[in-house]
């Protein structure tokens, strides 16, 4: 029995389209699950005790942070693809598995990751994707998070590891020394930040100059659909329309330069119109070929100014927009496994 699990004995794979394929996700930094039993209480008149506590549907979250490197996207993998990650709807709609591979220490200085499988394993089955962001920041690395939802698990050594979809190991995809990232000049950092291809909204008076931040985000907002004759759900559906954020930070050089007024800046309402906002373009693209493009609805939905206090901070201003409905992702890194 081994003392203990940290990160050089873990490995997360996921199954996108669902042929029983696992391809081993690249670069990541962590990965959580909660499984959550949902228990509903009966009682009776006459006893104080409970009648029965009834078990529901469980549910199972899973969150995996990785670096952005060059290999494949978490998001791509679990959208079954680059053509449905094209696509917030296709990849709302994709169903795949995941396994948590957990090896034993001492196989940690070998290539035993690269040829045999997990010591033992957890299998997340009909799962979907709950919500993805990505991170980009002058400080630290670039990073991507998705996280996912589902009612079925099974652990390889439990009662249930005859299950169709729980019943082999996956042998791991990488030792402890041999996998890197894919791109030349490796993790995405704020040099990687691809400026040229790059369109952030026209509002921003610094342009794509002294950007601090950006952070993009998507919530699917999943709703289970149920029927008589089966306890659980036959499908876990987004609920539409789902809202994409995008929060991006400035050093201010002369203010964050946004009007809002009631009644506009015009003076006849029927010619110069009385809105404040018009809709942005907002595309993110790194040197390693990653791009997300948020299409070109965006609208500034708050702006905040603050800093530069008597301590000698600077001022930043911090703009949120929001959209609704478009996420495109898309990458190089390759969907074959080893």
């Amino acid at each position: 029995m081994a003392n203990r699990i940290f990160y050089a004995v873990q490995q997360v794979a996921i199954d996108g389209d669902g042929d029983g394929t696992y391809l081993a996700v690249r670069g990541v930094q962590s990965v959580s699950m909660t499984t959550t039993f949902n228990l509903e209480q009966a009682f009776e008149l006459g006893q104080l005790e409970i009648y029965e506590n009834i078990e529901g549907v469980p549910n199972i979250e899973m969150t995996i942070n990785r670096l952005l490197d060059g290999t494949a996207l978490a998001y791509v993998i679990a959208a079954g693809g680059y053509a449905n990650a094209d696509s917030i709807n296709l990849a709302s709609q994709n169903v795949f598995n995941v396994r948590l591979g957990i090896w034993d220490e001492s196989v940690v200085d070998s290539a035993g990751q690269n040829s045999t499988d997990a010591a033992n394993q957890v299998t997340v089955s009909g799962a979907v994707l709950n919500s993805v962001s990505y991170t980009f920041g002058v400080d630290g690395n670039f990073t991507e998070e998705i996280s996912l939802s589902a009612n079925n698990k099974a652990w390889f050594s439990g009662t249930c590891a005859n299950a169709a979809w729980a019943d082999d190991l996956t042998a791991g995809a990488f030792g402890s020394n041999d996998d890197a990232p894919n791109f030349i000049g490796g993790v995405q950092r704020r040099e990687y930040f691809d400026k040229p291809n790059c369109t952030v909204p026209s509002l921003i008076p610094e342009g794509k100059n002294r950007l601090q931040s950006i952070s993009v985000s998507a919530d699917f907002g999943r709703e289970d659909l149920f029927e008589l004759g089966q306890k659980g759900p036959f499908a876990k559906v987004a609920t539409f329309p789902l809202e994409v954020t995008c929060s991006i930070e400035v050093l201010s050089s002369g203010g964050d330069l946004v009007n809002a007024t009631v009644d506009g800046c015009g003076d006849i309402a029927c010619t110069d119109g009385i809105n404040n906002l018009t809709n942005e373009t907002i595309i993110i693209s790194l040197c390693d070929g990653t791009v997300i493009d948020l299409g070109q609805r965006n609208k500034l939905s708050s702006v905040s100014y603050g800093g530069g206090d008597a301590g000698g901070g600077n001022v930043t201003q911090t703009y949120d927009f929001v959209t609704y409905n478009k996420l495109s992702v898309s990458g190089t890194g390759s969907l074959v496994g080893d």
